[in-house]
């Protein structure tokens, strides 16, 4: 009987260490926010950064870069990456703001600090910088204020006026639908759904997302702009949104409580993947949305 309960209490703890693990690692992926400024790495890239424009970008991009630097911010600090989200805009003045207002790469420089190679993406969103990624991961050079600079590339032109707000419109009453939506309806209510977008307009949108997109998304998308249920909601084309995370960027498809169904920038052959919300973790699920859509629901 003792020896019973020293082997039960010898399990208990077991369980309880490997539970304090798993949590101290949640923990340390958890999202920082902070008010804290760029670090002697970043100041120099952000100096680099503004001279790849004329001198009327550059002087916004110096007065936003400065508006930011003391507001709230995400840096997270990855396995094989660095990124960082700038926030705090809502006071920003839109002379500051530029033509382009859709989100997207706006630049790329690569470096070297110590013989080692780098590079980092600057994001755009609304006429404003809008953060950057740093691969592989940067902790260790922040100090730094000294670089090599290989390269430097504008992917897309801050000044090229480029309007991506579409203004959805609810399918009222909600319309039948076919393939993989009308096999879920039989399980799941669709609580809302959207008129869907014009052949010109999601053809538009395609070309931004820098992915193939299953062609069971886009059976759906030929339908609707865009549907919630109560537990879920499919993405609009119109409304994808971007998340950087350790490896590249991912491109969300379906939202859940818990993460969402995505494929990954530059990806060619339509994998999906399932990104937790909780732990940075990401699940590879193959390429059959339909499928996917069906198991996790």
């Amino acid at each position: 009987m003792k020896t019973g309960l020293i082997i039960l209490g010898i399990i208990i703890g077991l369980i309880g260490l490997i539970f304090l693990i798993l949590v101290i690692g949640a923990y340390k992926r958890r999202p920082k926010f902070n008010n804290k400024g760029f670090t002697a790495l970043e100041k120099r890239l952000l100096e680099i950064f503004t001279t790849m424009f004329d001198p009327e970008l550059a002087d916004k991009f110096k007065k936003q870069i400065d508006y930011f630097e003391n507001k709230r911010k995400w840096r997270q600090y990855w396995d094989k990456s660095m990124s960082m989200e700038l926030y705090g805009n809502q006071d920003l003045s839109e002379e500051l703001k530029y033509p382009r207002r859709d989100e997207s790469k706006i630049a790329t420089i690569r470096f070297k600090v110590n013989e080692e190679k780098y590079n980092i993406e600057f994001d755009t969103y609304d006429g404003r910088i809008w953060g950057w990624k740093i691969r592989p991961n940067p902790k260790q050079i922040q100090k730094i204020d000294i670089v090599e600079v290989t390269s430097k590339k504008i992917n897309n032109d801050p000044n090229e006026k480029v309007e991506v707000r579409i203004e959805k419109t609810e399918s009222k009453p909600i319309p039948d639908f076919n393939g993989v939506i009308g096999e879920i309806l039989k399980l799941k209510p669709i609580e809302k759904a959207y008129n869907p977008l014009t052949p010109e307009q999601i053809e538009m949108f395609k070309q931004k997302i820098e992915s193939r997109l299953p062609d069971g998304y886009l059976k759906i998308i030929e339908q609707t702009e865009g549907l919630e249920f109560k537990d879920f909601r499919i993405s609009g084309i119109s409304e994808i949104q971007r998340t950087g995370l350790d490896d590249g960027d991912y491109f969300h498809l379906v939202e859940f409580d818990d993460g969402v169904i995505a494929t990954k920038e530059n990806d060619k052959n339509g994998e999906l993947y399932f990104c937790h919300y909780s732990g940075g973790l990401i699940d590879k699920l193959g390429t059959d949305f339909d499928k996917v859509l069906k198991e996790k629901i």
